[in-house]
């Protein structure tokens, strides 16, 4: 049975998945493929994480060189690639030291745009070429979620 979030016209992670006042960070709206956005979320939730910090280590990654990404030619914010409309999709809290890193080497390498940017990080991520290492400094409370029980 699809969630309530997958048959809204926008897709939302959940709110306060890190703290907002933490070095800016902000909620950032990206104009991108909903399909890839949902698969992302999905696969993120399979490794037991919310797809915001998934998207900042992905970014952080890119600002620092360790990933790079070749978008296809003629690439634009126009339909997608099965020709459906692109949808908002509203990320957590970013850092706004991560985002303006990244955004500074989008725009060095010629990558058209930040949500083309995330589309790309997020599509290599549900591809598989991708993966993300999460670090918890300290505590991380256990959450209950209904396959735990048993």
């Amino acid at each position: 049975m699809p969630d309530a979030a997958d048959t809204d016209t926008h897709a939302h992670p959940p709110s306060g998945t890190v703290d907002a006042r933490q070095d800016g960070a902000r909620e950032r709206l990206l104009w991108m493929d909903v399909a890839v956005w949902r698969r992302a979320r999905a696969h993120a939730a399979d490794d037991a994480l919310d797809l915001t910090p998934v998207l900042e280590a992905l970014l952080d990654a890119y600002a620092d060189g360790r990933v790079t990404v070749t978008p296809p030619a003629g690439r634009s914010l126009g339909p997608t690639r099965d020709g459906t409309a692109r949808t908002g999709c509203r990320t957590g809290p970013l850092s706004h030291h991560v985002w303006s890193r990244a955004d500074h080497r989008r725009a060095t390498a010629g990558v058209k745009s930040m949500p083309v940017l995330c589309e790309l990080l997020l599509g290599g991520y549900v591809d598989g070429h991708l993966t993300t290492t999460l670090t918890a400094t300290g505590h991380v409370p256990r959450t209950h979620r209904e396959d735990d029980a048993a």
